[in-house]
């Protein structure tokens, strides 16, 4: 009697971060942030943008800092304490910004994923900067075209 070895497939996993904002999730790989860090003081910068928020200085970075809800034209969130920031990594390479953050309004959670567990919603109400619209079993978030925001930063810094 032979006896075979058998690969089990396991499905592919992707580790994401969901990242809660004022009143919605994003959704970003967790390769794409550098880091979670405490609301601090916000350094000023001449930006003619209400979205820009400052930057802050982040291991010897300067790191501009945006507000995602006002990019997308939505209200700007209430003051938080639970408020953060969330260091992301650019995705263009460009030596003039390799990260900015995003203003977060509480702990991101780590979720393992598997491509057959999203599944692509109908929203209403998606802003410019929204590439897609999800729901992670009980979870709904939306996908940032991540792309586009670096070159809006990039256009306002």
């Amino acid at each position: 009697m032979s006896q075979s070895i058998t690969k089990t497939d396991t499905p592919d996993q992707i580790d994401c971060l969901l990242i809660p904002l004022k009143d919605r999730n994003l959704l970003l790989p967790n390769v794409s942030v550098a880091e979670i860090i405490p609301f601090s003081h916000l350094l000023t910068t001449a930006s003619s943008v209400d979205w820009i928020l400052g930057r802050i200085d982040w291991r010897g970075t300067p790191v501009p800092v945006l507000c995602y809800e006002m990019l997308n034209r939505q209200p700007a969130p209430a003051p938080n304490p639970n408020a953060r920031f969330a260091i992301v990594n650019g995705v263009g390479a460009h030596p003039q910004m390799p990260f900015y953050a995003l203003l977060v309004q509480g702990i991101p959670s780590l979720v393992h994923i598997r491509e057959s567990e999203i599944q692509e919603v109908e929203a209403m109400h998606m802003g410019d900067y929204d590439q897609s619209a999800v729901s992670i079993g009980q979870d709904a978030a939306m996908i940032p075209d991540l792309e586009l925001v670096e070159q809006s930063l990039l256009r306002h810094i």
